[in-house]
C-alpha cells in the first residue's frame, strides 16, 4: 500500500526529537495518521547501528558512508589560523542517536532555566526526562532517574581497566570520584561514564527503534518515509497545511527538482536539526526577508532569527601511548583480521558481555577551574566567567573522557596502544550561521561555524589540554605523548611533548633496527615508567601558551553537538518560536528540535533532543486534545522494563 496523500500530522525530520514526536503522537491516538519523512536510510536492525562497539566508522568521510552529511565552512576562517571546518550531521533514521557516541550526559539545571521561559525550568522539565529513562545502572540518586521509559542507560557490557586508572588519576588532581554526575548539579568530578547501551541486550539504544520501530509493530498509524527530504512547507496565507519533500539525491530527471506533496490536516511539525530546520524555513518563505526577497521567494514571516545563533561544543584530541599490556581497542579500529574476527564472533555469542557492547569510554569528568587557574586564564575568560559561570556553581566549564584507544586514522599512527583524551569545551562564546544560498534544497548553503571567533574560548580549552595531560601523565599505563598529537612546543621547553619510551619502543618492535634513533624526528622519548615517581605539574611560559593557542585554531573540531539557530525567545529579541514552539507569524507549524534552544547547554546533546521531542509531544498533545500514552510501545529487542531501579546485573 502506498503512502496516503493526507495525514493529519507531518514529522519533518527523524533525529531523535522527530522519532519521539511521532512515535509518542502515533502510539496516544491509534486513529490519529503520523507522517515522519527522512532523509537518511531506515536504521532498522542495522548491525552498523545497534552494535555499540563500532560508531567511529559512522564518521568516515570517504564517499561511502551513507550515515552522516558533512557540512564544510563556506569560507576560510582567520580564527582558524584559515583552515575551513567541518561539522558532520547524522543522515540515517534515529539521527544522531543512530551514529553517535552514546554517552549519557545531562544538561545542568540552570541550562533549563536559562531559557526563561515558562514551563521550560529544569523543575518542570524533569518528569519528562525520567519518562524517557530506563535507567539501568546503580545511583545513589534514584529520584532523579526513570526506570520504565524506552531509553535504556547502562555501563554497557565492559568496564575497561583503564578507566579507574583515569579515575585514580583524576582523584590525585582534586577532581573527585562520584557515582553519578549527571544530577542536574554536579560540576566537578568524576564518574564511570553511563552509555547509551541497553545492558541485556547490548545493543544501541536509539530513539527510532525505541519510540518508532516499537510503535509500527503493533500499530499501522504510522507512516514512514526514508530517503527523502523535506524541500518546504505548504502555506495557505500563514497557515501551514503540507510539506514538498524530494528525493534524498538528485540524480534523474535532468537534475530537476522534483517535489512529492503530502497534506496535513493539523500540524506541520519541523525537526530537521540546527542545521536542516532554518533551511527548511527559508525554503518556505520563513526567514530573513531580504535574504528571502533576494532569492525571489515570497515572504510568509520576516524572522531575521532564522539561520542565526548557531552554536555547538569545540573539542580537542590529544593522544597517549599506553603500556603494551593495556586492552585498548587500537588493533580493532585499525582492522587486525584476527582481532576483528574475534571481537564479532564475542557479539555474537554473548552481546550483552561483549566487547563491542561499549564505546570504549567508561570514565570522564566535569571540572570548574580555581580561583588560581582563573587568574592565568586571560581578562576576556574572566570576563565571561563573571557573567555567566560565577553565580551558577552547577554548570561545568568543560568536559573531558579518556577513550580507549586512539580516535584518529589509524593509517597516520606508529605501531603501539594507546588512549585519547577527549576534551570539549561546554559553553563557547563564539557564534555561527547557516542560510540557504537557493530556493533548490539540492544546493549546499552558506555555513559559518564561527568556531573560536570569540577570545575568550581559547582560554578554557588550554587550561583542559594541561589538566587532562597532568592526569594521563599520572596513570599506571601512561608510556609517553604521541607528539604528532600535541602542541609543537620548543624542543627545549620544559612543556615539549616526550614520547614512547624506549624500553615500550622495543617491546613494540622487538627486532626493529631503528628504535631509538634520533635521526628524522624532532621529539624526545619519554622516561620509563617509574610506579612510585610523584610528578610536578608541567610549567608553561607564554611562549608555550600560545604553541597551544595554535594548535587549537589548527585542530578544533565540532562535538557533533549543534543547536540554537531558530531559538525560542521573544521575537524582537530574534526568536523563531514561542514557548510553545509554534513559528512567529505562521499557525499549525511547530519547530521540536534544538534549534530552538536560545542558550548552549553542557551536555552530550542526546539527552537534551530527547527531551525537547518530549516536552513538544506534550504541549502538541494539548493542543490536538490527547494524552500520552505510558509506557510506551514495547522496543524490540528489549525486556520490558521492571519500573525499578536495579544494580547492574551479574554476569
Amino acid at each position: 500500500m502506498g503512502h496516503p496523500e493526507e495525514v493529519d500530522v507531518i514529522v519533518a525530520g527523524g533525529g531523535p526529537a522527530g522519532c519521539v514526536v511521532a512515535g509518542r503522537l502515533a502510539y496516544a491516538d491509534p486513529s490519529l495518521k503520523v507522517m515522519l519523512i527522512e532523509g537518511g536510510a531506515n536504521n532498522r536492525d542495522d548491525p552498523w547501528v545497534y552494535r555499540p562497539g563500532i560508531y567511529p566508522r559512522n564518521m568516515q568521510q570517504n564517499g561511502i558512508n551513507d550515515k552522516a552529511t558533512f557540512y564544510t565552512d563556506t569560507k576560510e576562517s582567520s580564527y582558524l589560523r584559515g583552515r575551513k571546518s567541518i561539522v558532520p550531521c547524522a543522515n540515517i533514521l534515529g539521527g544522531g542517536s543512530s551514529i553517535n557516541f552514546q554517552m549519557y550526559t545531562r544538561a545542568s539545571a540552570s541550562d533549563w532555566d536559562d531559557f526563561k521561559t515558562p514551563g521550560w525550568t529544569a523543575q518542570d522539565l524533569l518528569p519528562l526526562m525520567k519518562r524517557l529513562e530506563n535507567y539501568q545502572k546503580p545511583s545513589n540518586s534514584p529520584a532523579l532517574h526513570g526506570y520504565d521509559g524506552p531509553i535504556a542507560i547502562s555501563n554497557g557490557g565492559t568496564i575497561n581497566p583503564l578507566a579507574q586508572d583515569f579515575l585514580r588519576a583524576s582523584d590525585a588532581l582534586g577532581i573527585p570520584y562520584s557515582d553519578d554526575i549527571q544530577d542536574l548539579s554536579t560540576s566537578h568530578a568524576s564518574e564511570i561514564w553511563a552509555k547509551y547501551i541497553n545492558r541485556h541486550t547490548g545493543r544501541r539504544s536509539d530513539a527510532a527503534t525505541a519510540y518508532v520501530h516499537s510503535v509500527m509493530d503493533v500499530q499501522d498509524n504510522l507512516y514512514l518515509r526514508t530517503n527523502s527530504r523535506v524541500n518546504r512547507v505548504i502555506f495557505e496565507g500563514g497557515k501551514a497545511v503540507g510539506v514538498a519533500y524530494v528525493p534524498s539525491r538528485n540524480r534523474a530527471s535532468g537534475g530537476q527538482v522534483k517535489e512529492t506533496i503530502v497534506k496535513a490536516r493539523k500540524m506541520v511539525v519541523l525537526s530537521s536539526g540546527t542545521l536542516g530546520t532554518p533551511q527548511i524555513l527559508e525554503r518556505s518563505g520563513v526567514g530573513n526577508s531580504k535574504l528571502l526577497e533576494k532569492l525571489d521567494l515570497k515572504v510568509v514571516s520576516d524572522l531575521p532569527g532564522v539561520g542565526e545563533q548557531y552554536q555547538d561544543h569545540y573539542t580537542t584530541l590529544s593522544l597517549y601511548r599506553v603500556s603494551n599490556e593495556s586492552a585498548t581497542l587500537d588493533d580493532f579500529l585499525r582492522g587486525v583480521k584476527e582481532v576483528q574476527k574475534e571481537l564479532f564472533a564475542e557479539w555474537e555469542v554473548s552481546p550483552e558481555k561483549a566487547r563491542l557492547s561499549s564505546n570504549s569510554i567508561d570514565a570522564g569528568f566535569k571540572i570548574r577551574p580555581t580561583e588560581a587557574e582563573l587568574k592565568e586564564m586571560g581578562p576576556e575568560f574572566n570576563e565571561l566567567w563573571n557573567t555567566y559561570f560565577k553565580d551558577k556553581p552547577d554548570k561545568p566549564v568543560m568536559f573531558g573522557s579518556i577513550v580507549n584507544g586512539a580516535y584518529a586514522d589509524h593509517t597516520l599512527l606508529p605501531p603501539g596502544k594507546y588512549i585519547t583524551m577527549f576534551q570539549y569545551l561546554e559553553y563557547p562564546a563564539s557564534r555561527g550561521n547557516i542560510h540557504i544560498k537557493s530556493p533548490n534544497p539540492y544546493v549546499e548553503p552558506h555555513f559559518d561555524s564561527g568556531f573560536m571567533n570569540n577570545k575568550a574560548d581559547f582560554a578554557p580549552i588550554r587550561w583542559s589540554y594541561k589538566k587532562t595531560r597532568e592526569v594521563a601523565r599520572r596513570m599506571d599505563a601512561y608510556r609517553g605523548e604521541l607528539t604528532s598529537h600535541h602542541p609543537r612546543f620548543h624542543p627545549a621547553s620544559p612543556a615539549a611533548a616526550k614520547d614512547i619510551d624506549i624500553e615500550t619502543a622495543k617491546q613494540i618492535l622487538p627486532d626493529g633496527l631503528t628504535v631509538g634513533i634520533h635521526m628524522g624526528t624532532w621529539h624526545k622519548p619519554g622516561e620509563q615508567y617509574d610506579a612510585k615517581k610523584v610528578h610536578d605539574d608541567i610549567k608553561y611560559t607564554e611562549e608555550d601558551d600560545k604553541a597551544i593557542d595554535d594548535w587549537v585554531a589548527d585542530h578544533v573540531e565540532t562535538t557533533w553537538h549543534s543547536l540554537g539557530t531558530c531559538a525560542m525567545k521573544p521575537r524582537e529579541e530574534g526568536g523563531v518560536v514561542d514557548g510553545r514552539l509554534n513559528v512567529f507569524g505562521t499557525s499549525n507549524l511547530k519547530v521540536v528540535d534544538l534549534s530552538i534552544c536560545p542558550d548552549n547547554l553542557g551536555t552530550n546533546t542526546y539527552s537534551s533532543a530527547l527531551l525537547v521531542g518530549e516536552k513538544g509531544f506534550d504541549l502538541i498533545a494539548e493542543d490536538l486534545g490527547l494524552k500520552v500514552k505510558l509506557p510506551h510501545a514495547p522496543v524490540p529487542h528489549a525486556p520490558v522494563p521492571t519500573g525499578k531501579p536495579a544494580t547492574q546485573q551479574v554476569r
